[in-house]
């Protein structure tokens, strides 16, 4: 089983070192499911009666998870993100309305997006509860799930360490996050057509398979057939699933 594992965590690839210390990272893989995992290849292997299909399968597999993980991390950002700026310019135009801190924060607090994350809403909820109580909304802001809201608690302590105004320095925040977005948006806009282009080479072995199928040529069953085939199935698998996640790469740091 050592060779399907090494295979899954060749796919996934080392995280990051800024993602091993966010904490605001999608779940990672418990070491209590490796055993069920590698229960489920070992039964895998028994019921085919072929090593090399198990392996091309947890190949494509992982990466298909690793694809979907760091899409929903992308969105879940997005939405980190718009929450955030939408949340500092109700207060902020309050603020500037002659609106008291406390009634400010309130009242942007029950204009969130719908879209905004359950954890997000909480640490909200929370910096919220601080403020109407008098209690420093920095206490609870600096310890926030979201990056986004530790950056406007270091803004709000600043302000009370300064004395700088407080719309001032959430204002601006508003304003870099504001600019962040629009540049997300037309990044996302630019890059569409390469991440098509990564999508349909990904395919492309697929459909030469299909092709040579049609054609009579019976690629299936030399490829999932025992001898040199199925060693075939495991490479041209490790390498579609290389070049895609290196795809996804250069483009997420095009997108940076």
């Amino acid at each position: 089983m050592t060779p399907i594992l090494l295979a899954c965590a060749a796919a996934l690839g080392p995280p990051a070192p800024r993602g091993r210390v966010n904490t605001t990272r999608g779940r990672t893989l418990s070491p209590a499911w490796i055993p069920l995992l590698t229960a489920a290849a070992t039964i895998g292997v028994i019921a085919v009666d072929r090593v090399a299909i198990v392996l091309s399968a947890c190949a494509a597999g992982a990466t298909v998870v690793h694809a979907l993980a760091r899409r929903r991390q992308a969105r879940a950002s997005r939405q980190r993100t718009e929450a955030t700026a939408v949340f500092l310019g109700h207060v902020v135009t309050n603020l500037k309305a002659g609106s008291v801190l406390a009634g400010a924060v309130e009242r942007a607090a029950g204009h969130l997006p719908d879209g905004a994350p359950a954890s997000f809403r909480t640490d909200i909820a929370r910096a919220t509860a601080a403020v109407v109580s008098g209690v420093p909304a920095e206490s609870v802001l600096c310890g926030a799930v979201s990056p986004e809201l530790r950056e406007v608690g270091a803004l709000w302590a600043l302000s009370s360490s300064r004395g700088v105004p407080i719309a001032d320095l959430l204002a601006g925040a508003r304003d870099r996050l504001d600019h962040a977005r629009r540049h997300r948006a037309a990044t996302e806009a630019a890059l569409a057509g390469p991440k098509t282009t990564a999508v349909v080479l990904a395919a492309l072995p697929a459909a030469g398979v299909a092709m040579g199928t049609a054609m009579g040529a019976e690629p299936l069953s030399i490829l999932l057939g025992r001898g040199p085939g199925g060693w075939l199935l495991v490479v041209g698998t490790a390498l579609v699933c290389a070049g895609f996640l290196t795809c996804q790469r250069i483009i997420a740091r095009a997108a940076a």
